[in-house]
């Protein structure tokens, strides 16, 4: 909220999206022999439009391939200046 809605915040939020999803693969509750058949995770400048990062959102969609059941799983998690949305 108090930073910058730019390349460096994406990269720190796929990160540790990322750090988080592979603990999650590594448990054994994602399908998948790698981490990238197992989850996705997009928060750049193909997820936001140029509105959206001038009026402060940020808009990250990952996908994850859970055990059960077996398809492939998308959100869509989105924060705004003052609150914040999820969709399925």
């Amino acid at each position: 909220m108090f930073e910058p809605n730019d390349d460096r915040l994406w990269a720190r939020v796929r990160a540790t999206i990322n750090q988080f999803l592979t603990g999650v693969w590594r448990s054994g509750a994602l399908m998948g022999t790698t981490p990238e058949e197992a989850f996705f995770i997009k928060c750049d400048r193909s997820t936001m439009t140029q509105d959206d990062i001038d009026n402060g959102r940020l808009i990250c969609i990952i996908g994850i391939a859970p055990v059960k059941p077996a398809e492939f799983v998308r959100f869509r998690i989105a924060q705004w200046q003052g609150g914040s949305a999820a969709t399925e």
